[in-house]
């Protein structure tokens, strides 16, 4: 099967290594970024995949902002342009040449912990609340604009793995100083990509929310941290109001009940990734120290 994957950023990234590193492998995957292929042109998109006969485009490119989203704020306009122009155009690619779609979307379009958020959920933390960052608005308008009923839309939240990546939520939570003892659902990068092979193989359109069940809070993961000799002398919480911000952060529990029963594809426990990903982390330093 011919496997287009758009953008050569951080899961783009992982996933073509992960797609590329099965044995065997029923997968050609074709990795590009936008100076490979400019997919923002919907004419040259639309000739290279009728040209390719590639059958599912992925797509994981996106603007999160650099090191974080609070730069989003200051680059609004190339924010909405991946995050919302981009998507609409592959889709309307795929739609022409029949092609399945699946588009990397996040679950930071919610906040509060009145309950677990489902797929059906109005977000509350998008274009309709003012207090929302840009890019939890432009990721809420892409759901709006794209076609559930066409594309396979799945959220993540807060990656992590077992390497000390910069997007890695473990490698932020170790080298940041500040901490805020919020409860959030995460995604373990491994886990995704094995979902999204699953989306690939058995094709379904719709949002799904990608994240492990019983996510903890900062404190318990920290926690875990430490067992595994992983520490930073500098840590200490303080309150979420006390963070130096130029936007709100979403704070929320997902539920991945759908993803369950539509894909019988079980994430798993949250507790159980983040004790192998610091396993794996722990091993990794302590190599480094010798």
């Amino acid at each position: 099967m011919n496997v287009l994957i758009l953008g050569k950023g951080y899961i783009g990234t992982y996933l073509q290594k992960y797609l590329n590193n099965l044995k065997p492998s029923n997968y050609n995957i074709f990795f590009k970024s936008k100076k490979d292929l400019d997919y923002t042109d919907s004419e040259i998109l639309y000739n290279f995949c009728l040209s390719e006969d590639i059958k599912t485009i992925v797509n994981a490119s996106g603007y999160t902002g650099s090191p974080n989203v609070d730069s989003c704020e200051d680059n609004k306009n190339d924010c909405f342009f991946y995050n919302v122009n981009i998507p609409i155009i592959i889709e309307s690619v795929s739609k022409s040449l029949d092609i399945n779609f699946i588009h990397i979307g996040s679950g930071c379009i919610y906040d509060g912990y009145d309950k677990e958020y489902d797929e059906d959920d109005t977000p509350n933390f998008g274009i309709f609340d003012k207090e929302s960052s840009f890019y939890s608005k432009t990721k809420h308008i892409s759901e709006l604009m794209l076609d559930s009923n066409f594309t396979n839309i799945i959220r993540i939240r807060m990656p992590i793995e077992n390497k000390l990546s910069s997007k890695n939520l473990l490698t932020k939570l170790i080298n940041y100083p500040n901490l805020i003892d919020f409860v959030n659902s995460k995604t373990d990068m491994l886990v995704l990509c094995e979902f999204i092979q699953t989306v690939i193989e058995n094709f379904k359109a719709g949002i799904y929310n990608a994240v492990h069940s019983n996510p903890l809070g900062t404190e318990e993961v920290i926690d875990i941290l430490r067992e595994y000799n992983i520490k930073n002398k500098d840590w200490k919480f303080i309150s979420y109001e006390n963070l130096q911000l130029k936007c709100n952060r979403s704070n929320c529990i997902l539920k991945n009940d759908k993803i369950k029963n539509e894909f019988n594809f079980d994430f798993g426990n949250e507790e159980h990734y983040l004790r192998l990903n610091a396993s794996l982390i722990g091993k990794e330093l302590l190599w480094k120290k010798k």
